[in-house]
């Protein structure tokens, strides 16, 4: 299965319409070993499925947004079971037709991912009352997330559940490589090193004031420099973390927040240690 943007088609197959239950494969799906994370969990649904769709001569596929992160957890069992029961409605209501799973990210912060799981299918119109939606549809209330039917006749259904994910906390890092590859030099590479280090040092220096303060703005400012110096250091992983938290900002201060920058901080503290090893050991 492709996490590209450009659809993938994977398979295709004429519908043999049997008397089964909407859910069965689904039900399978849940006595199988635990799913940890978002990939394992669209893999075992491709696999799954793979029957179902050539059994329907369904054009079936999968788009996954790249920004959606690799090592999303949360209820992925029952979120499988929801989406299995969604991809036999797809794969069935559009018997000789196109159905589809796109995942798109749609809400961000430094420890969660807000993903839209969306089954889309080209046949006959339906309805949010729908009978078949009825389960999905309080599984997800149960898990906290949302769910959302569209169909007309012109671009047919689309049943969009939204979820929250945790994401893990990122260890910070600084792509020496790749920063000593770009600079072309060690002399280069030791100027830009010893600039990093002055200007860490000097915002690191300021957080302490800037989290006593209630002013929202210069905290975001200095998440802004030290997020530019980050990203100068290679150290992009925690340089996106610091832009996010900066556009969080912009939402009001709270202790939680408050705690997720005072951490940001504290890992920018590392990079900067780790760029002074580097320099200091003389192993540019």
């Amino acid at each position: 299965m492709s996490t590209s943007r450009q659809p993938t088609p994977i398979w295709r197959q004429p519908c043999i319409r049997a008397s089964r239950l909407l859910c069965a494969l689904s039900r399978r799906f849940r006595r199988h070993r635990p799913i940890d994370d978002l990939p394992t969990l669209l893999v075992q649904l491709g696999r799954r499925y793979v029957p179902l769709a050539r059994a329907c001569e369904t054009a079936l596929e999968l788009d996954v947004d790249p920004a959606v992160a690799a090592d999303l957890t949360g209820a992925m069992d029952e979120l499988g079971g929801v989406l299995g029961c969604l991809l036999e409605r797809a794969i069935d209501a559009a018997a000789g037709g196109y159905a589809a799973l796109q995942v798109d990210l749609v809400g961000e912060t430094r420890i969660s991912q807000t993903v839209h799981l969306t089954v889309a299918d080209d046949g006959d119109v339906t309805t949010a009352d729908d009978p078949k939606f009825l389960i999905p549809a309080a599984t997800i209330e149960r898990l906290g997330g949302g769910f959302e039917v569209e169909s007309d006749p012109e671009t047919g259904t689309r049943v969009i559940v939204e979820m929250t994910f945790a994401m893990p906390r990122r260890l910070p890092n600084a792509d020496i490589d790749a920063l000593r590859s770009t600079l072309g030099g060690r002399a280069a590479l030791a100027e830009v090193i010893a600039a990093l280090d002055l200007a860490l040092s000097r915002d690191l220096a300021d957080l302490d004031e800037l989290l006593a303060g209630s002013d929202s703005h210069p905290l975001q400012a200095w998440l802004h420099r030290v997020a530019g110096v980050l990203g100068m250091a290679e150290a992009s992983g925690l340089a996106h973390v610091g832009l996010t938290l900066e556009r969080e900002l912009a939402q009001g201060r709270g202790e939680t927040i408050d705690r997720a920058v005072r951490e940001f901080g504290d890992d920018a503290a590392a990079v900067l240690r780790l760029l002074r090893d580097h320099h200091d050991d003389d192993r540019l």
